[in-house]
């Protein structure tokens, strides 16, 4: 009965799921639906979209309600998609809306009744040629003479289109280092003015989300003229969007759209929390703060009709009542509750990796040299340091002629390791997991080596159940002690792999296989989600760089934002032990 049950599941992704939900959504709006329903909705797509996890796992394992805001009803029609491959109260929402309304909303300054409007007025009855259709009309000058529309906002609309503006809340978003170099230079240039006291930016790229949607800063400046002077006088800026008593938009050069609020120093910390945080937190901390009689806002705490200000975060938390939460813990997760008892993880700190083990050289396909990587590594300060190419394919090349190339490679590592005595060398493989179930190089060849890491390089459309006995029949091997880059996500490329994670996690805790924390910021990777997962079922993980050149060894510090992210401290992350205790537990 469980086997019938499970081969007529409707599979849906959890991006599908987010479409069909915007899409109920979007119907709700237009007719009317209470506020407080739509916002629960919405609440509920923000926690999907930031998901690693499989909604159709959870709801296997009757975990859905961990989602934070997915609730009870929810969850029935959750269960009623992957059962029957519709939901029935959805499709009555969207009954007598034209389709073509749908392909509209995402489109910068198009929202559903915007969208619906535009569908009905024009009879937009197809998704596939609704897009054309509206280009042609805006062209033609129809919109214009529409009810509550006009010259400027029909240009809107064919400029969205022309050039794909979408709303903020769909563009592709902006890999978190990416991000990072533009958040350095807005620093600079509004600190570069001396009556600038402070510049940060809050919002996902404060809580080192992988990905950013937008920018969000704090800037203290007692003219708030001035300060935001200096922000619209920044070199990037192909659009200002708008400009206000105290804040102003802008959209870059690259199209990433970056709001600036200027507030009195006093005010400080009190911005910062209250623009830091994602959706899930704030309201769960305004509830807190409201059994307790105080009301939050970006401008203090407000108890018994007194506003009090707060210039650093710390005192906003205390006055609460709260052990301080740091930003990559506020998600919705649980951390307001912890912070109550006072019982938040000590988060691994950035100085506390004692060294790499995933790097490759020009050995495979690396720009550098052996020899390079480890002077870096020094400089780094690591205590150890591990080189782990690509194995060579004993397909193409033979077994003979691999072992020869692996034991050439061993001799050189432990030649520079004698040179270099102020680190300890280690020698790994990167060894693809194939889709047939095998490892790349067999016993004999991985002998040679000091470790293995086992990662998936190709086949990752596989489905769960053949996925899983793969990947539980590369951790079965003694010589594989880490599984590489988990998932398999290249963010904004390619999805993670459909697997069995709570049946992995179980196996790799009691047979104390390593999870790998791949820094690579297009991969960071097993992501946040699936670190608490794992850490609940008693794994133990590696950060590593995954490095092939110099400059990726810098990128430790992604890895360590997604251990901060899951709730890791030290004790979890095998490379922050010291090179003895490395040695024996590793």
């Amino acid at each position: 009965m469980l086997n019938s049950l499970l081969m007529s599941l409707h599979k849906f992704t959890n991006t599908e799921i987010v479409q069909i939900l915007k899409e109920v959504v979007a119907a709700m709006e237009v007719k009317g639906d209470s506020f407080f329903k739509i916002r629960a909705y919405h609440t509920a797509i923000i926690s999907i979209e930031g998901l690693t996890n499989s909604v159709l796992e959870l709801w296997e394992n009757k975990r859905l309600s961990e989602i934070p805001g997915v609730g009870q009803a929810l969850i029935d029609h959750v269960s009623e998609l992957f059962t029957t491959g519709k939901v029935r109260e959805f499709e009555k929402k969207k009954e007598g809306l034209p389709e073509g309304m749908f392909e509209l909303i995402g489109l910068r300054k198009v929202g559903a009744k915007t969208a619906y409007k535009l569908a009905s007025a024009f009879g937009l009855k197809h998704r596939d040629t609704a897009l054309d259709e509206v280009k042609k009309l805006a062209q033609a000058g129809k919109i214009r003479e529409l009810d509550g529309f006009s010259e400027k906002s029909e240009a809107n609309i064919l400029d969205a289109i022309e050039n794909l503006k979408m709303h903020k809340s769909e563009k592709k978003r902006t890999l978190l280092a990416v991000a990072e170099k533009v958040v350095e230079r807005i620093k600079e240039h509004m600190l570069s003015n001396p009556q600038i006291e402070y510049c940060e930016a809050m919002g996902s790229f404060r809580r080192r989300a992988p990905t950013i949607g937008d920018l969000d800063f704090a800037v203290a400046c007692e003219d708030i003229e001035i300060g935001i002077e200096q922000f619209l006088k920044f070199p990037e800026i192909k659009e200002v969007l708008n400009r206000g008593d105290v804040k102003a938009s802008v959209v870059l050069n690259n199209d990433l759209q970056v709001d600036l609020r200027v507030i009195k120093k006093k005010e400080l910390g009190s911005m910062l929390q209250y623009f830091t945080g994602n959706m899930q937190h704030n309201v769960i901390l305004r509830q807190y703060a409201l059994q307790n009689g105080m009301s939050l806002s970006e401008y203090g705490i407000k108890y018994k009709e007194k506003l009090e200000e707060f210039s650093h975060e710390e005192d906003f938390y205390k006055r609460l009542g709260l052990q301080y939460i740091p930003p990559e813990l506020r998600h919705g997760r649980g951390e307001v509750d912890l912070a109550k008892k006072g019982e938040l993880p000590k988060l691994i700190k950035y100085d506390e990796i004692r060294g790499d083990l995933h790097t490759h050289t020009n050995f495979s396909d690396g720009e550098n040299t052996l020899e390079e990587m480890v002077k870096k590594a020094i400089e780094l300060g690591y205590e150890y340091y591990g080189i782990s190419d690509h194995a060579p394919s004993v397909a193409s090349r033979g077994e003979a002629e691999v072992k020869r190339l692996l034991e050439k490679r061993r001799e050189e590592i432990e030649n520079l390791g004698k040179h270099y005595r102020q680190i300890k060398l280690f020698y790994g493989m990167e060894i693809n997991i194939l889709a047939d179930q095998t490892l790349g190089l067999t016993d004999d060849l991985m002998k040679i080596l000091d470790y293995g890491i086992a990662s998936i390089h190709s086949a990752f459309e596989m489905d769960r159940d053949k996925m899983t006995e793969r990947v539980l029949a590369a951790l079965s091997n003694p010589y594989i002690k880490v599984w590489g880059h988990p998932s398999g996500r290249l963010i904004n490329e390619r999805n993670g792999i459909d697997i069995n994670w709570t049946k992995i996690f179980e196996f790799a805790a009691k047979n104390k296989k390593i999870i790998e924390i791949n820094s690579q910021p297009q991969r960071l990777d097993l992501p946040d989600d699936l670190v608490t997962d794992a850490l609940k079922m008693g794994c133990k993980f590696l950060i590593s760089t995954d490095a092939h050149n110099l400059e990726s060894l810098d990128y430790i510090k992604y890895g360590i934002d997604v251990a901060r992210r899951g709730g890791l401290t030290k004790h979890d992350i095998v490379n922050t032990l010291s090179l003895e205790n490395f040695i024996e537990k590793f």
